[in-house]
């Protein structure tokens, strides 16, 4: 299969509309030998020689300090990925990544002070006719299939976590319960990422024609899913499609 991507990256309204006065999200694309990620407001570009196309997007954490730190940390760790030998189980090899590099990160920042740090983290690897992807946050993996807008993560809200341990909801459960280097929020041991195969985790079959989408919840916190589809549906161009 072949793989066009697009991708759009911005502090969107700013500062003085009441947005954010410095982008705090950041990307990966691996595809062809080489590896773009943002380094600072810069592109930077590297020589990689992995095998599919590697995609990611990292939201860091607008209430935490240094929230671009950490995307960006996010994004040039998961870029190491990015090297000959697909593994077996590409799910399973994401989420145990992910873990390991959590804590390594995790216990790096520790060693200065408490972490204030943190960001979502959702990645695809396009690998044999197959989206593997694994997911900590609440950015969000659309796959878009026969004009239908499929939501394939969940989003790491308390009250997520709680209906997965049969917990009735609570007030305020929709905030958002655990991020990549910060960690949990009060769901366990704080140190770790609550990661389960199956649910955090997943490999897709592609058909001709999908479009997968990775986005921020600077889009789906703004725009509907019915709005979403029609961009997709009338824009046929990635890139275009991203602006």
């Amino acid at each position: 299969m072949a793989y066009t991507v697009g991708v759009v990256c911005s502090v969107g309204v700013g500062a003085t509309r009441g947005g954010r006065s410095r982008n705090e999200d950041n990307y990966l694309v691996c595809q062809s030998g080489q590896v773009t990620y943002l380094d600072g407001e810069h592109e930077r570009r590297a020589v990689g020689g992995g095998d599919g196309v590697l995609v990611a997007v990292c939201d860091g954490m607008g209430g935490h300090e240094d929230g671009h730190i950490a995307s960006t940390a996010a994004s040039r760790v998961l870029a190491k990925l990015y090297r000959p030998g697909a593994p077996k189980d590409p799910p399973r090899a994401l989420l145990r990544y992910i873990q390991d590099a959590h804590d390594r990160l995790y216990w790096k920042a520790r060693a200065k002070g408490p972490v204030q740090m943190g960001t979502t983290l959702s990645v695809c690897w396009l690998l044999n006719g197959k989206a593997a992807w694994a997911h900590v946050g609440d950015s969000r993996i659309y796959l878009f299939r026969k004009d239908r807008l499929h939501q394939l993560t969940y989003d790491h809200t308390r009250n997520e976590f709680h209906r997965r341990d049969g917990r009735p909801p609570i007030a305020e459960g929709q905030n958002l319960a655990q991020s990549f280097i910060y960690g949990s929020r009060g769901i366990g041991d704080n140190t770790r990422l609550r990661l389960e195969p199956g649910i955090d985790a997943g490999s897709e079959p592609l058909q001709t024609g999908d479009r997968l989408l990775l986005c921020s919840d600077g889009l789906w916190g703004a725009v509907d899913d019915a709005s979403i589809s029609d961009s997709l549906r009338n824009t046929p161009e990635p890139q275009a499609a991203a602006v």
